[in-house]
């Protein structure tokens, strides 16, 4: 036959198995780093950019941009001479309202002699703080 654990057991591990709960809700609470929030920001801006959805990826320009471009013209910036198939994040520097991205980006080229190539290139990306939040700089 088992045997029950004793009171001052059971509460011993009741005890650690709540500080061990506690401890590790507070590490999802601790704040993250701005190359940190900048890399989830910029990997959600061009999820958006690949999947054409251009009115969401354009929530994540800076708000005098958005001041003047509105969110339905947006898609108007970008041609159709490729098709975006991927991206990532290879490398964010950050100053203190600026941050420099380093992305790999790779399209498909969409205009003959090469139709259906893949194509891979890095770019430069500049996000800003404003208002407590990290905005892709995008210019005018």
């Amino acid at each position: 036959m088992p045997t029950q654990p004793t009171p001052r057991r059971a509460l011993l591990a009741s005890a650690a198995l709540g500080a061990a709960l506690w401890l590790a809700g507070c590490a999802g609470l601790a704040p993250q780093t701005p190359e940190a929030v900048v890399e989830q920001r910029a990997d959600a801006r061009w999820a958006y950019l690949i999947d054409g959805d251009f009115e969401k990826a354009w929530e994540f320009t800076q708000p005098g941009f958005r001041a003047v471009v509105k969110r339905e013209r947006y898609h108007r910036r970008f041609g159709g001479g490729a098709a975006w198939t991927g991206a990532q994040v290879h490398e964010v520097k950050c100053e203190a309202e600026r941050c420099n991205v380093r992305l790999r980006v790779s399209a498909k080229v969409q205009t003959p002699p090469f139709r259906n190539q893949e194509v891979v290139t890095y770019i430069e990306e500049v996000w800003v703080r404003e208002d407590g939040q990290w905005w892709f700089y995008q210019a005018f």
